[in-house]
């Protein structure tokens, strides 16, 4: 995960999944996700859950057991040469098995600090009005503490040696953030074989107090006149299921598309399901509120006669280190069936009921991936 780049990092999100019985009875169920684990052998999850933990048949299961399924397709294509870096989080009592199975794989690792929760208020970390991205605590690794260690994975100890160097979080330390300097991410984006488009892009946008990343990027596919590709879907980048883990200049940008399609082939090579599973995913309908806050839905967004998303089931996923960013109305999305996008307002529907019109913020988005 680079550190703004990847502002999707694994240690960031929260789930909410559904499942509808109309005229009988409804149940919810809610299940967390903190860091890289695989909340999937730990918690009760809803038979309707979209976006279900993966189990290899064969590729990586070790590597799964250890990690969680998160960060499954960076390690395969790191294990198939493909991606020279990428990074991750481990839990400090297996990270010794951890590196007995990357070394099984030919990979090094570089252990960084190890991640706590942030402070609840911001108000009282020095620099904390200046975080633009990643909101976490950090401390020392030394092997002895309890937690998850940042660590970076690769090919080869000098391309590991420049991660350490580039690839750093500005955490909160002695109750203090300092802001990483740009030139870090750029040097760190090309070490993980980033476009170069994509780097400029996120140069320009990566700040949550001026942009919504992900509505820039939204805009410029818009203004190509181009289809939104699923290779370039990054929503799920944290996890499991997306074949890169950047975001993008464009929903479409074709230098995506071919390391995509690098990853793509190179998974479907050794765990065909993964490349299965993941490609019915990623063409699912989302509903976008800010960088790390949107639904995912099982159904259509229907473009005739305006924009409607129509769906049965749908999964809220967000960022608890943005509280702030958290709707209020998921309550009345998971109760209907429908949501009609209109400029400035949503109106949510249950069959023909209508449960609740919302104003509508302009940086929000419905998208749909072919």
């Amino acid at each position: 995960m680079w550190s703004s780049f990847f502002s999707f990092a694994p240690f960031g999100f929260i789930f909410f999944a559904l499942k509808t019985f109309r005229f009988t009875f409804r149940i919810i169920f809610i299940t967390g996700v903190f860091f890289s684990v695989d909340v999937g052998v730990k918690l009760l999850i809803s038979s309707s859950q979209i976006v279900k933990p993966y189990v290899p048949r064969s590729f990586g299961k070790e590597y799964v057991e250890v990690a969680g399924s998160l960060q499954y397709p960076m390690f395969v294509a790191a294990s198939l040469g493909i991606k020279p870096l990428f990074d991750d989080f481990i839990d400090t009592s297996l990270y010794e098995r951890f590196l007995d199975i990357c070394k099984e794989h030919d990979l090094f690792v570089k252990p960084d600090v190890v991640f706590e929760s942030p402070p609840e208020d911001k108000g009282d970390v020095i620099g904390a009005k200046n975080i633009t991205t990643t909101f976490q605590s950090g401390r020392v690794f030394t092997g002895k503490e309890n937690g998850k260690v940042h660590v970076f994975v690769g090919s080869s100890k000098k391309v590991l040696l420049e991660a350490k160097k580039f690839g750093w979080y500005s955490v909160v330390i002695n109750n203090r953030s300092t802001n990483k300097p740009f030139v870090d991410h750029l040097r760190y984006g090309e070490l993980l074989g980033f476009p170069s488009c994509c780097v400029d892009f996120f140069r320009r946008y990566n700040n949550w107090h001026l942009y919504s990343h992900p509505y820039e990027i939204y805009k410029h596919t818009l203004g190509s006149g181009k289809s939104f590709s699923y290779h370039c879907n990054n929503f799920l980048m944290d996890n499991t299921y997306s074949y890169i883990h950047h975001l993008p200049c464009s929903y479409n940008c074709e230098k995506t598309r071919m390391l995509a399609k690098k990853i793509e082939s190179g998974i479907g090579s050794v765990e065909p399901k993964f490349v299965e599973n993941a490609n019915t995913i990623l063409k699912k309908p989302l509903l976008v509120f800010a960088e790390r806050d949107f639904v995912i839905f099982d159904g259509d967004l229907d473009k005739k006669g305006g924009l409607t998303l129509k769906y049965e089931n749908c999964e809220y996923l967000r960022n608890p280190a943005r509280s702030e960013n958290t709707i209020s109305f998921f309550n009345d999305i998971q109760e209907g069936n429908s949501i009609e996008i209109l400029d400035d307002r949503l109106v949510i529907r249950d069959g023909t009921d209508k449960l609740s019109e919302v104003k509508k913020k302009p940086e929000w988005f419905a998208i749909n991936f072919q």
